[in-house]
């Protein structure tokens, strides 16, 4: 089975930019008496959904000198925290810079607001990635039906992954095969960029079983804005079958009654909200790659006996124990 070449042909088409040190080149140029947004350097990042990994990446600073983190605020003007020292610190720190601050919030916050970034957008460059790779989706059904199915999860601890893929066939609610993988990650989680963060660790375990089962991954398929979520994504680089399943609704609109009601975007079945007895929310099950809309709950319906599917239930359980033997 040929999945290194896909992934190769992922990583070599990686740029070669370290995004936390983006973020600390970026916050670098706010001036003295000035201001910005955890939104604003997310922007010149390259995409909004990045601000939670900016205040991320401020909270780990230890170099306030040349990356002066207490210019960054909350998008309503609040101060937001602080590793300096907390809130009471920002503010002494940045009123010695000459802006004021009053209740929590800067005063004129808007006419001292900096924006101006100079930068390349690096984030873009690896959303250009997906929309190339977007182009080879099909939701096509193209699986043995017969086949195994594996589910693939992957427990972090700081930049180590602990991936686990649990393989099961013929309806049993027990693996026949369980394999996990420990990795060093690079990329930073960051909402819908999550291939650049898992792939490699999937790779790997995908290498261990010798096969190509339906892989039913954590993370959405096309329940996400681009249509084209880690589920998907996946399932064309390794030209594979696969399934997302997710905890949290992405994007779209649930429509319907009874326990499997659609997901709609843009008016089009993306995928479903499948709800059972006992559960507090919904799970939300939607085509990756090589497997239709209509296709996703014949295939998972003979091990859906809780909230997530068997396959990728264990393999969440396994991961769990992997990372959980390191620690120990």
């Amino acid at each position: 089975m040929a999945t290194t070449g896909s992934v190769k042909s992922l990583t070599s088409r990686m740029p070669n930019i370290n995004l936390h040190e983006e973020v600390d080149d970026l916050v670098a140029q706010v001036p003295e008496g000035m201001v910005t947004t955890y939104g604003q350097v997310a922007i010149a990042l390259g995409d909004i959904v990045a601000s939670r990994f900016v205040g991320k990446v401020m909270s780990e600073n230890d170099d306030m000198v040349r990356v002066p983190c207490r210019r960054v605020v909350q998008s309503d003007g609040s101060l937001g925290g602080y590793t300096g020292g907390g809130q009471r610190e920002k503010k002494r720190a940045l009123e010695k810079e000459g802006v004021r601050v009053e209740r929590g919030k800067i005063v004129d916050f808007e006419k001292i607001l900096f924006t101006d970034f100079k930068t390349t957008y690096p984030l873009r460059k690896f959303r250009r990635i997906q929309i190339d790779d977007r182009k080879r989706l099909s939701l096509e059904d193209d699986f043995q039906a017969d086949g195994d199915i594996a589910g693939s999860d992957v427990a972090y601890q700081g930049d180590e992954a602990f991936g686990a893929l649990a393989v099961f066939s013929d309806g049993e609610m027990e693996p026949k095969e369980v394999v996990t993988v420990r990795a060093v990650v690079k990329f930073p989680y960051i909402p819908t960029y999550l291939t650049f963060r898992e792939a490699p660790v999937v790779e790997k375990l995908i290498e261990k079983i010798g096969e190509k089962p339906v892989l039913v991954q954590d993370g959405n398929g096309t329940i996400h804005p681009m249509r084209f979520g880690i589920a998907s994504h996946i399932g064309v680089l390794f030209d594979l079958p696969t399934i997302g399943i997710a905890k949290k609704l992405l994007c779209g609109r649930v429509e319907g009654s009874g326990h499997i009601k659609r997901v709609d975007i843009d008016g089009e079945l993306a995928g479903y909200a499948v709800s059972g007895p006992g559960w507090k929310a919904p799970a939300y099950v939607s085509p990756g790659h090589r497997v239709s809309p209509r296709s996703v709950m014949r295939i998972l319906k003979p091990y859906w006996r809780h909230r997530i599917p068997e396959p990728v239930r264990a393999a969440h359980i396994e991961a769990g124990k992997k990372r959980s033997s390191v620690r120990h």
